[in-house]
């Protein structure tokens, strides 16, 4: 709820319900996901928040460090007695159930790897990320990562770190990754309040293919709606 450009955003309205609500129904569409468990801290500005969660009937944890993402996962996984965590942002209302499925379904495959995930080569667009961590990844990150910076981006520090995990790449066959369907901002929240509005009905769930097919429709499309692209001299 505290989020520093859109404060609240994750409560805000999508086509007549609230944004986390979406992602909830979306991650219930996925088949292979047994558990899901909202991942807050005791911040007295997430109880709206906790109290919406525990009205749908959703697990609720509350780590007492607002930006220690290693212990959050950690406490989330034990809680859910999980083998395997899927890692979701609340600024991600259009998260893609088939993606998520792709990825635990790789994994599946290959047990083996410590994690999936579609950040290592992006093609997807920003906001259709999924990051997912096997039990050993997240519990050996909640023992040895010990500077804050490092708690706080320890999904990252995985990713970074080849040499001690093994991760997989989840592609697709199309680059879209110039695209950024996050909800940070103001101008996010207009531009993806626009494509609920055309796509959502009730008891369905629009993916990936049918809002690149709804955009390329779009004549112009916003500024927000491409990734920040920096380059260095």
């Amino acid at each position: 709820m505290g989020s520093a450009r859109l404060a609240g955003k994750v409560m805000l309205p999508l086509a007549g319900r609230a944004l986390v609500w979406h992602i909830l129904q979306r991650l219930r569409a996925v088949k292979a996901i047994s558990d899901i468990v909202l991942a807050t801290t005791r911040a007295r500005e997430n109880e709206p928040l906790v109290t919406w969660a525990e009205g749908e009937g959703v697990t609720v944890i509350r780590h007492p460090a607002e930006d220690d993402i290693a212990g959050r996962l950690a406490m989330a996984m034990e809680v859910a007695a999980a083998d395997v965590v899927v890692k979701i942002n609340a600024d991600c209302p259009l998260v893609d159930p088939s993606i998520v499925q792709a990825g635990l379904d790789m994994l599946e495959r290959d047990a083996s790897a410590d994690g999936v995930t579609n950040k290592l080569r992006p093609s997807y667009p920003l906001g259709y990320s999924v990051e997912i961590l096997s039990r050993r990844a997240i519990e050996w990150c909640d023992r040895n990562l010990s500077s804050p910076e490092d708690r706080e981006l320890a999904v990252k520090w995985i990713f970074d770190h080849p040499d001690r995990f093994r991760i997989l790449s989840l592609e697709s066959t199309e680059d879209d990754s110039r695209l950024n369907l996050t909800l940070d901002t103001t101008a996010d929240y207009a531009f993806i309040s626009a494509i609920f509005d055309a796509l959502f009905a009730e008891g369905q769930c629009f993916g990936w293919h049918d809002v690149k097919a709804f955009l390329s429709n779009c004549a112009v499309l916003p500024a927000c709606a491409y990734r920040e692209v920096i380059t260095a001299a």
